[in-house]
């Protein structure tokens, strides 16, 4: 397994795990069976993931919350999935029919994904697009597509923007601003100090062994949090806070309740960033104009 998208295996098993808790947070009943041998292989290479099973829970709760309210209020027609791996929304959760959702992933995962759910109907009018999205080209060929024959779409890139760099995530945020149909973007966001502590973490060893070819596995944790995104056209519309979404959902390990304590005694500064800078995040657009975001663009491009 030489791929990042192979980890949607283990997500999708993580997914599962949480169906099958008696107080499970949601219902995914074709997690299992979307999981397979994959899944359990990479279990069995990274040991212990009940740690990895609960955030991974409560960011799709928390993502699953949003997008219920997003629709209900704010007549979202399109949901544009970026890099959408295994996921089932479209056939769990409560969706007007009207609705359409358009999955985007690499050929492999989608193709297996089709396969395994060829018996079952969405909830909505599904669609998948096989797409390697860092062919430039042809992604915003796709944008703009969706972009013409959309009112107002929701974009959901859950669980990718870590993998990129902040370069890469840039151009992606300002290709998205591009379209003035796409009106909101959700994703789950890591602090800086989050990340400097999983390059030394066995976990980060193993995915860098089995996922990344020996890179680091996660790069995208920028110190300014979303405002990160702020100069190519997107701003803070909301912010649920990984650390305090998992205490509230009882996913936390037992000790967190005297950790926080610790942390907030001890280092103020770093307590401040895990609440505010590592959580799932959903920016709007920004009346910004076109040719300032443009310049940002290059400044990125220049340091890069």
């Amino acid at each position: 397994m030489r791929d990042v998208s192979e980890t949607a295996y283990l997500v999708s098993l993580c997914r599962a795990l949480e169906t099958e808790k008696p107080n499970a947070l949601f219902q995914d009943p074709f997690a299992r069976s979307l999981a397979g041998g994959k899944g359990e292989l990479q279990k069995r290479v990274l040991g212990d993931i009940r740690a990895i099973a609960n955030a991974i829970a409560v960011r799709t709760y928390v993502i699953d919350e949003i997008i219920g309210q997003l629709i209900q209020n704010k007549g979202i027609d399109t949901v544009l999935n970026l890099g959408a791996g295994l996921d089932t929304r479209p056939y769990r959760l409560k969706l007007p029919p009207s609705l359409r959702w358009i999955e985007v992933d690499l050929p492999g995962i989608l193709s297996d994904k089709e396969q395994k759910l060829e018996q079952e109907y969405p909830r909505c009018d599904l669609k998948r697009v096989k797409l390697d999205l860092g062919d430039l080209n042809a992604r915003t060929r796709l944008f703009t597509k969706i972009n013409a024959e959309a009112k107002r779409v929701l974009i959901l890139s859950e669980g990718i923007l870590g993998y990129l760099t902040e370069k890469q995530v840039a151009d992606l945020a300002m290709d998205l601003y591009r379209q003035p149909n796409f009106g909101g973007w959700i994703f789950d966001l890591s602090a800086q100090s989050l990340l400097e502590q999983l390059q030394h973490r066995q976990t980060q060893k193993i995915f860098r062994q089995y996922f990344t070819n020996g890179k680091a596995a996660f790069s995208f944790a920028p110190a300014n949090g979303t405002e990160f995104f702020r100069p190519y056209g997107w701003q803070l519309a909301q912010f649920r806070s990984t650390w305090e979404e998992t205490r509230r959902l009882k996913r936390a390990n037992r000790c967190a309740g005297v950790q926080e304590l610790l942390i907030r005694w001890f280092a103020k500064e770093s307590w401040q960033e895990f609440r505010q800078k590592s959580g799932i995040a959903l920016l709007t657009r920004a009346p910004f104009d076109l040719n300032k975001i443009n310049e940002s663009l290059d400044r990125q491009n220049e340091s890069t």
